[in-house]
């Protein structure tokens, strides 16, 4: 039997207006996934295979923020 162990939600960063940018690893394929949240409010999400490609589409909506 094997058990999985899921890590909890990643803050990869934050912009002045309350924008997050959360990591999360999932159960399934694709198995990461980014979301940009303010407000309780999910503003954009995209569901990667790769932990190094979602960080790198991270850091590209960091770039695209108001700051």
């Amino acid at each position: 039997m094997t058990l999985l162990t899921r890590q909890a939600p990643e803050r990869l960063w934050s912009a002045p207006d309350g924008t997050i940018c959360i990591l999360e690893e999932q159960d399934t394929a694709p198995v990461y996934t980014i979301s940009l949240v303010r407000n309780a409010e999910i503003l954009r999400q995209q569901r990667l295979f790769a932990k190094a490609t979602a960080e790198m589409m991270a850091l590209s909506w960091r770039q695209r923020s108001p700051r």
